[in-house]
């Protein structure tokens, strides 16, 4: 993949990750909270009463219940834009069904129970506030609403009942929880995006320390931490074979042509690599100069006829860089994993390069296929 397609796709899953991570926060912020609800309701009722009522017990049972039902919200694997949002309003929907069922035990509690069981769910309806306005600050509108919900039918009961001045103080009091809650907001979308912001630079630099720069495709380090992996894999009964290419009398072509032209021709002839060599299970990858690799969930024989109608194609059709057709050919070698006779990745990456090595000193432009425990160094291979 090139750079330019990874930095699309990564500002188009920008805001698919501010949204999932704001839904996460949601889920487990207001998980905790729906607790304190039964909590308050029982403390309200069991401080004002000799005994339980069936009124009261159903009442904290229903909270309780509420409190469930939050726990129930989850994030499903892999979830799509629509899924997050559904799930988004479905936790902001019991949040908010939850505040009007608490607005409507205050008032409750003012009009049915004696003292202190006002005083109890008004304490209880400040925390409430301040708990939105702290912990439950990811959306502004549905959270102002809750705070109206729990602020205003107190503010109304203490006017009726203790005068404008102490309602005054309490409409104060709630108008300092929507201050400090557009200022959560605030600081919390800063912490969300940054979070984001520098995920998406640790994968930038992650995609650059495994993506050649030049072509695009694989480089050295993540085609040797894939053949590792797949060689553990290949000890389990899996088949994994490895090509090395390399393009033949590539320095004429700079020689000739310029190291500008060299340069676009490795990028087509990678682009080629990776459109021949782009199954499930293949990984094509520069290792070097003109020196590819490919790996492949193949065995030996399906290695040997992708080689060989590879090579065919790049000699029957040019490399065309700014009008002038470039004649390319590459030699292959190539081999599969045996656990009986490589010890590793390394042992079956030697025993294919030295098939790579037999076939540029055969003549070039030809696959050699690898040979059990003939691994050996190239030392002065011509080039030219």
């Amino acid at each position: 993949m090139h750079m330019s397609e990874f930095q699309r796709q990564r500002a188009a899953r920008r805001g698919y990750n501010l949204l999932l991570g704001e839904l996460q926060d949601t889920i487990m912020r207001a998980r905790v909270g729906g607790f304190f609800y039964p909590l308050a309701t029982g403390l309200a009722c069991f401080f004002t009463t000799s005994a339980w009522s069936p009124t009261a017990t159903a009442i904290v049972v229903a909270f309780a219940l509420l409190a469930v039902v939050r726990t129930t919200v989850r994030i499903p694997p892999e979830p799509d834009l629509a899924g997050i949002r559904g799930r988004l309003v479905a936790m902001w929907s019991i949040i908010l069904v939850t505040s009007f069922a608490w607005a409507a035990f205050s008032v409750w509690c003012f009009r049915t129970l004696p003292e202190p069981g006002s005083l109890i769910a008004l304490l209880f309806t400040g925390a409430f506030g301040m708990a939105m306005c702290h912990t439950l600050c990811m959306r502004r509108l549905p959270a102002a609403v809750a705070i109206g919900v729990f602020m205003l039918p107190p503010a109304a009961l203490l006017w009726m009942r203790d005068g404008t001045g102490v309602a005054l103080m309490w409409l104060i009091y709630m108008g300092y929880m929507l201050i400090v809650l557009v200022r959560e907001h605030r600081a919390y979308r800063r912490r969300l995006e940054l979070e984001e912001d520098l995920r998406q630079q640790r994968d930038v630099l992650e995609k650059q320390t495994r993506v050649d720069a030049l072509t695009g495709i694989s480089n050295r380090r993540a085609f040797d931490e894939s053949l590792e992996r797949a060689i553990g894999i290949a000890r389990d009964g899996a088949r994994v074979a490895l090509l090395i290419l390399d393009l033949d009398h590539f320095k004429q072509v700079n020689d000739t042509h310029g190291h500008l032209a060299g340069d676009a021709c490795l990028v087509l002839f990678a682009q080629r690599l990776r459109a021949d060599f782009g199954q499930a299970g293949d990984l094509p990858a520069r290792l070097g100069g003109e020196e590819f690799g490919v790996i492949l969930a193949a065995g030996v024989d399906e290695a040997a006829a992708r080689a060989e109608q590879f090579r065919r194609a790049l000699e029957s059709a040019p490399i065309v860089v700014e009008d002038k057709r470039i004649p390319v050919t590459v030699s292959i070698g190539y081999g599969s994993f045996d656990p009986a006779a490589h010890a590793g990745a390394d042992a079956l990456y030697d025993e294919v390069d030295a098939a790579l090595y037999r076939a540029k000193l055969g003549g070039r432009n030809r696959v050699e296929a690898s040979r059990p425990g003939r691994a050996q160094v190239r030392e002065g291979e011509p080039r030219a």
